[in-house]
This record gives C-alpha cells, structure tokens and sequence, in this order.
C-alpha cells in the first residue's frame, strides 16, 4: 500500500463558544444576586403622606332644664288657651277644664266647617318644611316627631276654634259653660310634652340614661277626659339651661383647662358658642362636660336629647408610623465655627490635626452636615468626627466636641441609602405620629423613609 492512501487524522482544534460564557456570567451574576437578596436584611419603605388626628367629637347630649309639670286638680275635659312655647306670666290662663261634654256636643253637633287661619296655615308649613330638612332614612324617629308636632298643632286650632263657638253659642242661647280656669303658679314657657326626666339634676347624670334605650317622650295634650292630678303641661322656669356630655379620655384632655367651646348642634346645624364647665362623677367615675346656654330654649324645648359636634382642635401635618421614628445624638457646635470651604456653598468645619512626626497642628476643613440648627447651636453628627475634636473659628477661636444633644427623627432612604432626618412630634397615639411639615432640615411630603428605624445602617446603599 502506497503512503499515498494513509489515513491521517488531525486534531479538531478547540474554539470558545462566546455563547457559552455569556451564559456562565450571567448565571454566576443572577446567582450572586439571588444569594445576596435572601441574605441581607430588607428594609421596608414607607412613602411620607398628609395625615391628621381624627378626634371623635360627635357627643349626644343631655338637655337639663328648669322644668315642672302641673297636674290638674279637677276632672274633665281640657281646653287650652297657650300654644307649645308659649310665654306666660304669672297668674296667665293656662287652660280650663269642663265636666261634662255638653257644651262640646253642641260645638261638634254643628254643621260649620273648621277653617285654618293663615297664621296657623304657616305654622303647617314650616313644619312640613322642618320634617324635609331633618328626614334620614338611617332614622324613623322623625316621622313620629313629625306626627306629634302636626297632631300639637291640629289640638291648638282646635281648643282656639271650640272656645270662639263656645262663646257665640253662650251668647246666642244662654247656655253657660261649666268649665273653670286654671292659672300658671308662676311665668315661664308652656311646653306639652314629658319625659320622666323633669327632676334630673347635673349630680344624678350617669352613663346609663345616654343609652337612650328606654327613653319616651309622651304627649300631654289629649281630647279625652282626664282624671284628677293628671299632668296636663310642662312649665319652664328660667331661660338658663344646659347641655350635659360624656366625655372620652381624649376629648376631656381637649377640654381641660378651657372655660368656653364652639359647637354646632347637629339637629338643626346651629352653631354657637357658651361656656363650659368640665365635672366628674364620683359614681361612674366619668368625665362630663356642661355647656351652658341662656339663649335658644324654645328651639329645643321639645329635645331632651341633642347630637352635638365640639369643635376641638386636631393636629394636621406628616403621618409617620411610630416604628419608623428614633432619636440620634449630635454635637453642639456653636453657629459661629461654620464656615464655607473651597469653590463651594458647602458648610463645614476647621478641625485641628496634630501631626505626630512634626509636632505641628495642622488646620483642615472638613464639610458637616447641619441637621437642625436653633438660636446657638448647629447640631452635626457625631460619626463626623471623634469625641473632643478640637475645631477653630474663622477669628481663631477654639471649641472641643463634647457637648452633645438628641434629635428626634427618622432614616429618609430618597437617594438609596439612609439619611437622618429630624421631625417634629406635634400629635402621637399608639400606632402612628403627626409631625409638623416643611421643618428646616426635615421631611416633605411623599419622601420615602424606612418603615423600621431599627433595621436601618445610616448612609449604608439600601438598594
């Protein structure tokens, strides 16, 4: 066989696969990555927001008032001469009691047809308009005030209309009416409802009576006849009343001190303003507050209970979680010993350095950060420089670091690491703070700060 016909085999030689290292980089790179995210601590981020202190100033309210009610001392059947509201002086015709019916047979036996008067058409009116204004579906109570309200004015055009019959038939046929008059012991306002509640002192006012559970406001006017020491109305005494409110912990803290409040009485959105008395009762060991009016007193004379609205003040500003605020300690570095180093605006300070191999001081600016700055003081971190630096002022003047104070703040991680940044508690609770805006050297709105001071490495690249 020739050599011509041999068979020579040659090595394939190798080449990089640039497809493979690629591959390999990008595997180690995502491997790094996945090692370090499951190993470091993670810090959460909270994004700064407007918030305030929702205080709870809603506060149904007792209505104590000067009040008796007046029974009858004859029986039979009743005819008023006073509307609901009505003013009286002493001695003024309340209403009269007749007993028997014959002079209402007679009234009622005619044909005549009862007519409204313009005045009381009004009257009907406003009550229509009042029960549109106040009506809730969330609240049926003010179909039935509506009702008494229509039915109390329906008895006063009906008593005025059998009186004026009354007479003419006693002038046209002789017959005499066998009622007597019954007189007030004293001036005041006529009202025509009762509630049981016309004997309640401010020392008797307990937790209990605000439930409101077993509460009824009854009627006095009635057609029927009625027997004798019957309550027949409602006397109000003194144009002086008052308000009484239970009070939570946060409200009577509100409260303490002052002698006067602003409020608005949410049946009707009247505001006013009176004077407050803040008491507790021994009992229930309760704090109540005593709004006291000397206006108003008809507009509510059929009220017991009113919902009231207090106008405290509340605290506006950042919403900070309470997990996010710590406390750092600063220098106290007197304003005069800032200076400006180089080209720039920049602040910072001249601290001496001793050179040991020469024995000379050397003088060198180091920039400071200023995170909060009163009267006297520029507040510089105490990672900055070594406890008692000694620092030079622009005439000379030395100063050792050694004074220091606490700033309250949180970490803002904006840049993607951790600054310190001070704030301003003005309103705190349990969970979370309220913390003045636009502070020097503080936060602003929609900053991002760490969720959880404690998990945080101030200057350290979060992210």
């Amino acid at each position: 066989m020739s050599k011509s016909g041999r068979v020579v085999k040659f090595r394939r030689r190798r080449t990089l696969n640039i497809g493979i290292v690629i591959f390999l980089i990008l595997f180690i790179y995502i491997a790094i990555n996945i090692y370090i995210y499951f190993t470091k601590e993670h810090i959460s981020i909270y994004e700064v927001q407007e918030g305030s202190n929702v205080i709870d100033s809603r506060i149904t309210g007792l209505v104590l008032r000067e009040e008796h009610l007046v029974t009858t001392e004859k029986a039979g059947y009743i005819y008023y001469f006073q509307k609901e509201g009505a003013r009286v002086a002493k001695n003024s015709s309340v209403y009269s009691i007749d007993d028997s019916t014959n002079i209402m047979d007679l009234i009622t036996g005619s044909d005549d047809i009862l007519t409204i008067s313009s005045d009381n058409s009004k009257q009907f009116q406003y009550e229509i308009k009042r029960f549109h204004n106040l009506y809730s579906d969330f609240d049926f109570s003010y179909v039935y005030d509506f009702k008494a309200d229509v039915e109390s004015k329906m008895i006063d055009i009906l008593n005025e209309t059998m009186i004026d019959k009354g007479m003419k038939i006693q002038e046209e046929t002789g017959f005499q009416f066998s009622y007597e008059v019954f007189r007030s012991d004293s001036s005041g306002i006529v009202s025509y409802y009762m509630d049981n509640y016309e004997t309640l002192t401010r020392d008797a006012v307990s937790k209990n009576i605000f439930e409101n559970k077993d509460y009824e406001q009854t009627s006095l006017r009635t057609t029927d006849m009625v027997s004798i020491n019957t309550p027949v109305y409602k006397l109000v005494t003194s144009e002086i009343w008052s308000i009484i409110l239970p009070l939570t912990d946060e409200q009577h803290e509100k409260l303490l001190g002052k002698d006067r409040v602003n409020f608005t009485i949410l049946n009707d959105n009247f505001e006013s303003s009176a004077p407050l008395d803040i008491f507790r009762n021994p009992i229930d060991s309760t704090y109540y507050a005593e709004i006291i009016m000397d206006k108003h007193l008809s507009n509510y004379l059929d009220y017991r209970f009113l919902d009231i609205e207090l106008h405290l003040e509340s605290a506006h500003g950042l919403k900070i979680p309470l997990s996010a605020i710590t406390t750092k300690d600063f220098y106290l570095v007197p304003l005069s010993y800032f200076t400006e180093g180089g080209n720039t605006n920049e602040q910072g300070l001249i601290k001496e350095e001793y050179d040991k191999d020469t024995g000379d001081v050397k003088l060198l600016y180091i920039p400071a950060d200023i995170y909060y700055q009163d009267e006297l003081y520029g507040y510089v971190d105490t990672n900055s420089f070594s406890h008692n630096t000694w620092i030079r002022s622009t005439d000379g003047n030395r100063y050792q670091l050694s004074m220091t104070n606490k700033l309250t703040g949180v970490y803002n991680v904006n840049m993607g690491y951790a600054v310190f940044k001070r704030v301003e508690i003005i309103y705190q609770n349990e969970s979370y703070s309220i913390v003045e805006k636009n502070t020097s050297y503080g936060l602003s709105l929609y900053d991002h700060i760490a969720l959880d001071a404690n998990t945080v490495v101030e200057q350290k690249i979060i992210y």
